[in-house]
């Protein structure tokens, strides 16, 4: 008879097989990763009219306020996903509103 210890130490343990399917998965996405950062590498990563010089001291890398009203909330950033996100669903509001007073109007 085994000993029971040493059979759930065993149970837990994984085996040859098992660690060499893990180790070819692994290569296998190194080098999935690696193809992946050279093909990154060789496509069109320059933007339009990259060759001309800036003028202005700092170019527009940053998002600046609408107003001191909307500073911290969503629809502040001007020109960014935030700011879209929020006015389209304050337009989306807008449109119900108007679609359950023109079904109001019809009953």
């Amino acid at each position: 008879m085994s000993n029971p210890l040493t059979a759930w130490i065993e149970s837990g343990m994984e085996d040859y097989d098992t660690r060499e399917k893990f180790m070819v998965d692994r290569v296998a996405e190194a080098s999935i990763n690696a193809q992946r950062l050279v093909d990154e590498k060789q496509g069109p990563y320059r933007g339009n009219n990259w060759w001309r010089n800036e003028r202005r001291s700092r170019e527009f890398d940053h998002f600046y306020c609408a107003g001191s009203m909307y500073k911290g909330k969503d629809e502040a950033a001007i020109s960014s996903y935030k700011a879209a996100r929020y006015y389209n669903g304050e337009a989306a509001k807008r449109r119900d509103e108007l679609l359950a007073e023109a079904a109001a109007e019809k009953k």
